[in-house]
Formats: C-alpha cells, sequence, structure tokens
C-alpha cells in the first residue's frame, strides 16, 4: 500500500496499488533476470580466474624426470567448471526464473569454498564469501541469502570436521569454530538483509512515484488535447461565424482602415477582396463610405460602450446601400485603443418596408376620410339628383327650366360618380364580383380603347394564351383597365405605344418579403405599359394618393389611380407601377386566380311598375332633408308615409302605427342605429318587412352581424325612379340585385 506521505501527489491522482504491484514486480523480474544475465557472465570469469589462482598458488610434484600437475589445478578445472558452467547456462536461457538465483547462489558460495580450499584456508579468501554474498545481494530476494547462507554453513562444518586445514589453515578445528564462522555469515546477511529490504522499499515507492507521474502526465496530456480541440472548435466556431454571419463583420484600426473584413461585409458592398476595398478607399473614401464615419469612430475610441449609427454607403456600383453600423473599441492594458470591431447590417429593404408601411397608414387614413365625406355626400346629393328627377317629371316646364334642372341632374349624377370613385378608393364600394377571363374583358374594351386613344398611339395587345380565370366585378375590372390607359395616353403626349399584356404568374416568399400585403400564390397578372415620359421616385411615392395629379389644373381629379388601386385592393389583388424618367411606365395588377369557368352575365330585369297602393311605411332617417325628400317621393307614388328622425322615435311611431308594412331605415344614426331598430321591432312583430338605406354600401358597413330574410339595401344617393323600384320589390317580395337577405351590417 502507498501512503500519501511517502509518495506526494495531487488529490486525485493518488497510483492504484494493484498497478502500482504489478509495475513493481515486472520491474523487480527485470532487475532479477538481468542479474541473473551478470551472474553467468561473472561465474564464468570467476571460473578462470579460479584455474589461473590453482596454477599460481599450487606447487607442481617431480617424480623423477616426470613432473605432475597439482591437483588443485584439476579440482579447479573440472570441478570449478562444473559449478560455473551449468548455472552460467541456467543464467542465460532461464533468466528471471527463482529456482535460477537459488542455484546461482548455491553455485557462488561453492566456488568461494573452492578457492579457498586451493588457498589452504587463507584468511583472505574468507572475504570472498562476503563479496559474494554482497553480489547476491542484487537480486533483491531474502531467501537467496537463506540458500547461501546454509551452503556456507554447511560447508565450513562439514570441511572444518574432516578438512580443517583447507578451511582455517590449521590441522585441527572444534564444532564451535564453524559456528564462529557462520555467525560472521549471518552477522553480514543480516545487514545485507537490511538494506535489501529498505531497497525494495524504495524501488517500490519508486515504480509508485512513476505511475503516479504517468497518471499526471496522462491527466495533463488529455487536459492539453480537450483544451487544444477545445481552441481548435472555439476558432472553427468563430472562424465559421466570421465567415458565414448573415450581416458583415469589420475590423479596423484607430484610423479607420480595415483589417479583416467578412465575405458577407465584401458581397454587400460589391467587392471581391479586402485589397480591392482598401484601394477604394484610399482612392476616393466617400466612393464607399460617409463622411461622418470618422467621427463615429473617434466616438467609439472615446467610450467603453457599444454605439450604434445609421449611414448609407455605397457599393462598388455607386448603388446606395443604407447600413446599420455598431461598434465598440477594444484596449490594450494601458488604455490605449488596439482596433475597433463592429458590424454593418444591410437596412435598404428594411427602410423601403417602412416607408411603404407609412404609406400604407396614410393612404388607409386618407381611405377612411374619403369614404366618411363619401357618406356625408351621398346624403347631400340624395337630395340634389332626387329633387332634379321629381322637377323635370313636371309638366309645363319651359326649356330654360328644363334644361337648368337637367344641368342640376347631370351635376348632382357626376358628383355621385365621383363619390363612387371615392368609396372605391377606400374599398367601400359595392362590387358583383364574378369568374371572369381578363382576355375577354381587354379584347371586349379594344375598340372603345382604340377611339380613346387616337391615331398617333398605336396599341400591342399580349394575351396569354391558356390564361386562368380570377373573381372580380368586370364593370371595375373594365374601370381599372380605363383609367391606365388614360393615364398611359396622358404621359405620351407625342404618341408612343401602349402595350396591354396578360400572363399567369406565381408570387413567391422573395416577393412577398419586400411587399408584406401580398401573400404568396397564383395569379393572373395585367400589365398596361406606355413609351411615354416616365416618373420620377417622388411621384411614384404618391401615386395612388387620392387627389394627387401631376396635370395642369381642370385636367384631371386625381382619383383615376386612387380607385385603380382601391378596386384592386378590394378584389383581392395587388397593383404596383414601374417607371423611370424617359422610360416610360408599366402598371402590373395581380388578381388571385381561380379554379372555375366563367359564368355568363344574366339579363337585366325588365322595368317594374312601382306605385303603391295605399301601403303603410315607416321612413327612418336622420338627416332632414333626405327624410323630406323620401317622404314626398313615397307620398307622390301613392305610399301613406310616417317619418322619424331617429331610432326612438321610429319606436314610439311603430307603436302608435301598428300596421306597418315596410320600415324604411338609415344603418347608421346617432342613439340607435337600423339595425337595433330592426331587432326591437321584430321582437313584436317579426314578420315587418325591412329596406336599410345607407350612404355606404352594405359590403362597406364592416365585419358585423348577419339579418334574417326580408331585409332589403338601397345605396344613395338614390333617384326616385329607384327608390320606387326597391320599395315594390320590398313590398311584393321581389329579390333583385341588391336584395340583402342574410347581409351583414354594422351594428352602429
Amino acid at each position: 500500500m502507498i501512503s500519501s506521505s511517502a509518495a506526494p501527489f495531487p488529490p486525485g491522482h493518488l497510483p492504484d496499488t494493484d498497478a502500482v504491484d504489478r509495475r513493481f514486480m515486472a520491474a523487480l523480474t527485470q532487475l532479477r533476470s538481468r542479474t541473473d544475465a551478470f551472474f553467468a557472465k561473472f561465474m564464468v570469469a570467476q571460473w578462470l580466474a579460479t584455474i589461473c589462482l590453482a596454477l599460481l598458488v599450487s606447487p607442481q610434484t617431480w617424480q623423477g624426470r616426470i613432473a605432475s600437475t597439482h591437483i588443485h589445478v584439476w579440482a579447479a578445472i573440472f570441478l570449478g567448471g562444473a559449478l560455473s558452467l551449468y548455472p552460467a547456462w541456467l543464467g542465460w536461457k532461464q533468466a528471471g526464473q527463482p529456482a535460477t538465483r537459488h542455484i546461482m547462489a548455491i553455485s557462488q558460495m561453492l566456488v568461494s569454498a573452492l578457492l579457498i580450499h586451493i588457498t589452504g584456508g587463507r584468511i583472505e579468501t574468507h572475504f570472498h564469501v562476503f563479496g559474494s554474498l554482497a553480489l547476491l545481494a542484487l537480486y533483491r530476494d531474502v531467501r537467496v541469502f537463506i540458500t547461501a547462507t546454509i551452503v556456507v554453513y554447511v560447508d565450513h562444518l562439514v570441511r572444518g570436521i574432516f578438512w580443517p586445514e583447507s578451511v582455517y589453515g590449521v590441522l585441527s578445528a572444534t564444532v564451535w569454530r564453524s559456528l564462529e564462522h557462520a555467525g560472521w555469515v549471518l552477522f553480514e546477511v543480516s545487514f545485507l538483509t537490511l538494506s535489501v529490504r529498505v531497497g525494495l522499499k524504495d524501488m517500490r515507492e519508486l515504480v509508485a512515484r512513476q505511475i503516479g507521474l504517468e497518471q499526471i502526465n496522462r491527466d495533463k496530456e488529455q487536459e492539453v488535447r480537450d483544451r487544444t480541440e477545445e481552441l481548435a472548435s472555439s476558432e472553427e466556431q468563430f472562424r465559421t461565424f466570421f465567415r458565414d454571419s448573415p450581416i458583415g463583420l469589420y475590423r479596423v484600426a484607430p484610423n479607420g482602415e480595415f483589417l479583416m473584413t467578412n465575405p458577407t461585409l465584401l458581397s454587400l458592398l460589391g467587392f471581391d477582396s479586402i485589397e480591392g476595398l482598401k484601394e477604394a478607399i484610399h482612392a476616393e473614401p466617400k466612393s464607399v463610405v460617409d463622411s461622418e464615419r470618422q467621427a463615429f469612430l473617434a466616438q467609439l475610441a472615446a467610450t467603453h460602450k457599444v454605439l450604434h449609427r445609421d449611414a448609407v454607403w455605397r457599393r462598388k456600383n455607386a448603388q446606395p446601400l443604407q447600413i446599420r453600423e455598431s461598434g465598440r473599441a477594444f484596449r490594450d492594458v494601458d488604455g490605449s485603443v488596439l482596433h475597433i470591431d463592429g458590424t454593418i447590417e444591410d437596412v435598404t429593404q428594411h427602410r423601403q418596408l417602412e416607408e411603404r408601411y407609412q404609406q400604407a397608414q396614410k393612404v388607409q387614413a386618407i381611405g377612411q376620410l374619403a369614404g366618411g365625406v363619401a357618406h356625408d355626400f351621398n346624403n347631400i346629393l340624395t337630395v340634389i339628383s332626387g329633387y332634379s328627377h321629381v322637377l323635370l317629371a313636371k309638366p309645363n316646364l319651359s326649356e330654360d327650366e328644363r334644361r337648368s334642372l337637367a344641368s342640376i341632374r347631370d351635376a348632382g349624377d357626376r358628383a355621385a360618380a365621383l363619390t363612387r370613385q371615392l368609396l372605391a378608393y377606400s374599398r367601400k364600394q359595392r362590387l358583383q364580383p364574378r369568374i371572369i377571363h381578363l382576355n375577354a374583358i381587354t379584347a371586349e374594351m379594344d375598340p372603345m380603347l382604340q377611339r380613346l386613344l387616337g391615331e398617333n398611339i398605336k396599341i400591342r395587345t399580349i394575351a396569354m394564351s391558356g390564361l386562368a380565370a380570377v373573381k372580380a366585378d368586370p364593370s371595375q375590372i373594365q374601370q381599372v383597365v380605363m383609367n391606365l390607359v388614360v393615364n398611359a395616353r396622358d404621359a405620351m403626349p407625342g404618341g408612343g405605344v401602349l402595350t396591354i399584356e396578360t400572363a399567369n404568374t406565381a408570387l413567391g416568399e422573395e416577393y412577398t418579403r419586400t411587399h408584406p400585403d401580398v401573400l404568396p400564390g397564383n395569379y393572373v397578372m395585367l400589365a398596361v405599359s406606355d413609351t411615354g415620359t416616365g416618373m420620377t421616385p417622388e411621384v411614384q411615392a404618391r401615386l395612388f394618393e387620392p387627389f394627387f395629379t401631376t396635370k395642369a389644373p381642370g385636367y384631371g381629379t386625381g382619383l383615376g389611380l386612387a380607385t385603380c388601386h382601391g378596386i384592386v385592393k378590394q378584389s383581392g389583388g395587388h397593383i404596383v407601377a414601374y417607371s423611370e424618367v424617359g422610360h416610360g411606365t408599366t402598371f402590373k395588377v395581380y388578381l388571385p386566380s381561380v379554379e372555375a369557368r366563367p359564368v355568363a352575365v344574366s339579363a337585366e330585369p325588365p322595368p317594374l311598375e312601382h306605385r303603391g297602393a295605399g301601403e303603410c311605411i315607416l321612413l327612418v332617417e336622420d338627416d332632414r332633408t333626405v327624410r323630406e325628400f323620401g317622404s314626398e317621393v313615397l307620398a307622390a307614388l301613392g305610399y301613406r308615409v310616417v317619418s322619424a328622425a331617429n331610432g326612438l322615435e321610429a319606436l314610439k311611431q311603430f307603436n302608435e302605427n301598428p300596421r306597418i308594412d315596410l320600415l324604411i331605415s338609415d344603418v347608421i344614426m346617432p342613439n340607435m342605429g337600423g339595425r337595433q331598430l330592426v331587432e326591437k321591432i321584430r321582437q313584436t312583430a317579426s314578420a315587418v318587412k325591412v329596406l336599410f338605406t345607407s350612404g355606404y354600401t352594405f359590403d362597406a358597413l364592416g365585419d358585423t352581424h348577419e339579418l334574417e330574410s326580408g331585409c332589403y339595401f338601397l345605396t344613395k344617393p338614390y333617384s326616385p325612379e329607384q327608390l320606387g323600384r326597391k320599395v315594390h320589390a320590398c313590398l311584393h317580395g321581389r329579390e333583385d340585385a341588391d336584395s340583402a337577405a342574410g347581409m351583414s351590417l354594422n351594428s352602429s
């Protein structure tokens, strides 16, 4: 067991005892094998030395003329050879075996005995025994000492009894003399044993230290490998982030010179390498970066914060690039700026989207205003147009009176058309969509467009075969085409070419990202292009605003393109303009395609006789002039009229006149709207028929509530003829195009 005091190691690195034991035994076995090899050579050398010693100290025996070799020499040769060569062979062939070292010990001690015998027991040769024991200590095996001690004691005992002169150099010796010699041997063996044990302990601790250091080294190497891998991974992540970042990254010197840029920044600016970027900046700094950048870098150098700014740079091709730049200065231990790292984000599309969003908000606000104006104006036009029709129907009018009234009626009709355009722009007009083909629409309009454009403008039509169908109001689509053609004609005062093109197309996510009001999908495109004067970006920014026009006063209302925008948007489509000054303009209208066949338009119903027969009508209208006009027209048509200015007054009138045949009510009124009024009345008279009127269409009255059948709708302004026809249809249960069974009405 290795103690922490004997082999101090860091916490968690104490070597395993079994591993130390295995390593120690392997080292000890290796040491003993080397010792066996040493003794194999030593035994041979010692044998030769013994022969030489025998020849030197043993006298020759003369018998007459013949000299014979002394028996000690023969003993050294043969007995010494027997005692040395076999152990030497074992030390060579079976090194490290326990039997080998014990045989070595026996042979070594017997060779010592032979040397002592040859020298006649001289005391000097006894030191060979002690030297041999010291050599045997190389085995680090105490058991070898036991074997050697036994051999020495038995040798001294036997030879001390029978041949004492060969051991002690005397002719006779007692047993005590052998014990004395054995004692000296034991004395040395005890010290050698202590030395061996201490050596084994030190050796084992050395092995333990070695294993512990190896473990520490392995742990450190693994830690170095782990940290190297982490560093390599971190560096790779940084390289990947720097290389593949979706925004531009840079590092600049304090003077603003680029030191590093990632590929994204180079791509944004249109350069292939940082050298090309630096050359362009050195040649003309303002050709890439803005003039305020040095001041921004100075601000970064003066603070420890991250700063941001918006600026306009220029690409290599001189195209402007709107950017968002962020940066921070990095310093050394003394506080001096080493470099500045920053990011460049292309916000061009973001700014364009912001501008489009702001434009859309402005257009929406104008549309709401236009819708409200049209609603109120329709009430006024109801009276103007209505009374002009009433007066024109009177006999005995002079020609001047009739002409003046006709002018009033025509002006009212033009004003009504203007309000319809306002409602179209605000997407609050009534549409009657059906499945149509745009090729059929353009083909039908071609003769009229030829007359409209004149001889100096050539019409070219590119109609795609297999064009998909769309769902839209054909009359409104004709209005869109007409407005776009008129706009193109006015842009070509000197003549030119007008192209009308249709095609199937698909708007993907790439397109819808820059046009967030458009849904991806399949569309049918209608394009109207001219070769006229084109438009500046400032004009294009206000293109679809109502009342905006570049024409001279008196040559346009500024509602043509605004009306197109409203109709297309209300039809679920999208309209966009492309134009450059001097290169003409192209308007593209995208309408969602549908999988259906076009349907034929039903013929107009024949006119109906719409005079009344004394039926009682409750007329509810908050506008006094409209209420008086409606009452007068209905009375002239033979109806009995009860009028009310609001919903509360209408409830009172209804309760006082239980035989009401028809309720005519404005939808939007103060205190109580038309819908709430109908709900109250139908609690007691569920069968009463209802005709709603409004300056809005019922489609424009919004996300609302459904009414059961028996409800009809009439849009203001209306003529006496239209009012009479609608009332007759309501009373006699005839459904027409404007009936609204189950229609949706605003709750206000």
